[in-house]
C-alpha cells in the first residue's frame, strides 16, 4: 500500500491559505464608515446594518468560531485523537488517530480535517480524509475520505467539530456496516470474518510502516514522529510522568466573556 499525497485545496478546488492568525485581532473600524453612522444605519436598518458588519467581520468571526471549536475539542480530550490546524490555514487540520483495543488495534491512522469555506454558516458537514489506504466500512477506499454524512447529513447550529472527531474515533471501536461506502469491505465483514482481519492487520501495518515517512506538505504544524531516541526523549517522558511543581499562580488570569461550550460572544452573564 501507498501512502496517498495531501493536497491543500479547499471546496472550491482553490488553494488553502490562511486567513490570518489564531491570534487575530479585530480592527477598530472594519469599513470606512464612523461607528456613529454604523449605529444609526442598525437602528433606522437593523437588517441590512448587521448585515454589512457580518460582512465586514467575517473573516475574523469564522477565525474566533475556529478558536473556539479547537478549544471544545482539546477540553474533550478525546481519547488517542490528536489534531491541529494547519499553518497555512485554520480551515486544514492535521490529525492522527491511534487505535488502542479491538480489531484496529496498533493502528496510527493519519487523517486531515477539512473545514467548509463558509464555516460556520454551511449545510455541509466537515470532510475527514485519511492519508494512507483504509479498508474500513465507512472509508472509500480510493479516496480515502469517511463516510462523516453517515452521522452528520447537514451542518447546523449546535454541532461542533468535536463531535465528528467522537464519530470518527468511535467507528474503529464499534463497526456500522449499514449503508456503507466500501460495500465489499462491509460484505466480508459481514460473510468473511477471518479474511476481513486479515485485510485490517495489513492496513494497521501500513500505518505503522510509515509512521516516520517524510511529511507530504511543507507545514511546520504537520504532526511527524520520530525513532525513539533515549538521549532526547527520555527527558520529555520523565518530565510528564513526573511533573514538577510549578510557580505560576493557579488562580484564572484575566476574564471571558464567553460562556463555556457556547461560541457566542459576550454570552456569559456572570
Amino acid at each position: 500500500m501507498i501512502e496517498k499525497s495531501l493536497d491543500l485545496v479547499g471546496d472550491e478546488g482553490e488553494p488553502l491559505r490562511r486567513q490570518g492568525s489564531l491570534r487575530k485581532v479585530l480592527p477598530p473600524n472594519p469599513s470606512s464608515e464612523g461607528p456613529l453612522s454604523l449605529s444609526a444605519k442598525m437602528i433606522d436598518r437593523p437588517t441590512v446594518a448587521t448585515r454589512n458588519v457580518n460582512r465586514a467581520y467575517s473573516s475574523y468571526l469564522q477565525e474566533y468560531s475556529i478558536i473556539s471549536e479547537y478549544g471544545m475539542v482539546r477540553e474533550q480530550s478525546i481519547p488517542g485523537v490528536y489534531v491541529i490546524p494547519s499553518a497555512q490555514s485554520s480551515l486544514l487540520w492535521f490529525g492522527v488517530l491511534f487505535v488502542r483495543k479491538g480489531v484496529y488495534q496498533g493502528g496510527v491512522f493519519r487523517f486531515t480535517l477539512l473545514i467548509p469555506e463558509n464555516f460556520p454558516d454551511t449545510k455541509s458537514p466537515p470532510r475527514i480524509t485519511f492519508q494512507s489506504a483504509m479498508f474500513h466500512p465507512q472509508v472509500d477506499l480510493k479516496s480515502g475520505e469517511m463516510n462523516v454524512k453517515r452521522d452528520f447529513p447537514e451542518w447546523r447550529k449546535g454541532l461542533h467539530l468535536w463531535q465528528v472527531l467522537e464519530f470518527m474515533r468511535t467507528a474503529f471501536y464499534i463497526l456500522d456496516t449499514k449503508e456503507p461506502v466500501n460495500e465489499e469491505c462491509s460484505e466480508i465483514y459481514k460473510n468473511n470474518p477471518e479474511l476481513f482481519t486479515e485485510k485490517v492487520k495489513l492496513c494497521v501495518k501500513n500505518s505503522q510502516d510509515h509512521l516516520y515517512d517524510p511529511p507530504p506538505v511543507d507545514d511546520p504544524h504537520y504532526l511527524r514522529f520520530d525513532p525513539y531516541d533515549r538521549e532526547k526523549h527520555e527527558p520529555v517522558r520523565e518530565s510528564i510522568l513526573n511533573p514538577k511543581e510549578s510557580n505560576r499562580p493557579t488562580h484564572s488570569l484575566g476574564l471571558s466573556w464567553v460562556q463555556p461550550g457556547s461560541l457566542e460572544p459576550f454570552s456569559k452573564t456572570t
